[in-house]
């Protein structure tokens, strides 16, 4: 639901806005640093989905020998930092959780991917598929219980959901193979394109296709998170907010780079300023909050009082309190 979107932050310091910008109101709390629980005999982790306020999905393991990633990766499922749940072999994936728990994601069966809701023990249900779909995956849950994924054969691929509504059954929105971003509560699905120009689309609620408009002269958008038809990432070298028709709604101040995340209550989570940082926008007006050292963000709560994200490839999270 909380889609992950990951992005290099460097710097430890509360990052000082130039002048003449507005500021919003001081946080009333401290920003304290947590790192979460990984299993026993296991050295990384990393969170794929977040539900907003408890339940992380992601994977743990061992440091990659070579650049970033985990080896010998295997699902894991988080609650409120702690290990629920480690798979024993590298299948099942899991993808997303709602707030009920929910986990959705794929295994292999038969030498084929097959879509997947999972419990929290790791026991595994094939999701209602059409038999001209060679392969399928689920990668987004919403709380109301839709999910969202990829099925494709030899020579077709498609944006599939499976409404909550009407269970049994799923909706085909052909399409190229792309990155499946968010999904939002009301139902809109955020695909960002795998080319490397980027580019970004939202299936709106009444089946259509928006495509996001590059900003100024840019020729590429790059968007990371979705939330109640709000869509943030990054366009042009600012970061941008959209609305659900593709629409610009305002490029970012205050040397704000890149948005990666909406927080329940709005705010917009994104990086920039000097050094460089995690900043918080609202309202019109940017607050600086100090994140120390490397973080990638992966998600912000619904009661926007946590950061979730990976930081010395250890899962974490900042809380206000």
């Amino acid at each position: 639901m909380r889609r992950v979107f990951a992005a290099a932050v460097f710097g430890a310091a509360l990052v000082t806005l130039p002048a003449g910008q507005a500021t919003a109101e001081t946080a009333a709390c401290t920003w304290q640093k947590t790192a979460w629980e990984i299993p026993a005999g296991d050295e990384v982790g990393e969170i794929f989905g977040y539900d907003g306020s408890r339940y992380a999905v992601g994977v743990s393991g061992f440091e990659a020998w070579e650049g970033e990633g985990v080896w010998e990766a295997k699902a894991t499922l988080w609650d409120r930092g702690k290990v629920v749940y480690r798979a024993d072999e590298l299948l099942p994936h899991f993808r997303d959780v709602n707030a009920a728990g929910l986990i959705v994601g794929d295994t292999i069966v038969d030498n084929r991917f097959i879509g997947i809701t999972a419990t929290h023990d790791g026991r595994t249900t094939p999701l209602p598929a059409n038999p001209a779909w060679r392969s399928y995956s689920a990668w987004q849950v919403n709380n109301a219980g839709d999910i969202a994924g990829w099925a494709s054969n030899a020579d077709q691929s498609w944006l599939v959901v499976w409404p909550a509504n009407a269970p049994g059954t799923y909706r085909e929105f052909p399409h190229e193979p792309t990155s499946l971003a968010d999904l939002d509560e009301q139902g809109r699905v955020l695909i960002l394109t795998s080319s490397s120009e980027g580019g970004g689309s939202v299936l709106d609620v009444d089946g259509q296709w928006r495509v996001l408009v590059p900003h100024g002269t840019a020729t590429y958008s790059r968007p990371h998170d979705l939330r109640d038809g709000r869509v943030v990432g990054a366009s042009g070298g600012s970061a941008i907010e959209w609305d659900a028709q593709g629409k610009v709604v305002r490029a970012f101040g205050g040397g704000i780079t890149d948005a990666a995340a909406i927080g329940g209550n709005g705010t917009i989570a994104g990086y920039g300023g000097s050094p460089r940082g995690v900043v918080l926008w609202r309202g019109g007006a940017v607050v600086e909050q100090p994140i120390a050292g490397e973080f990638l963000v992966n998600g912000f709560s619904d009661d926007e009082r946590t950061i979730v994200g990976r930081e010395s490839a250890i899962p974490t999270q900042y809380h206000c309190s």
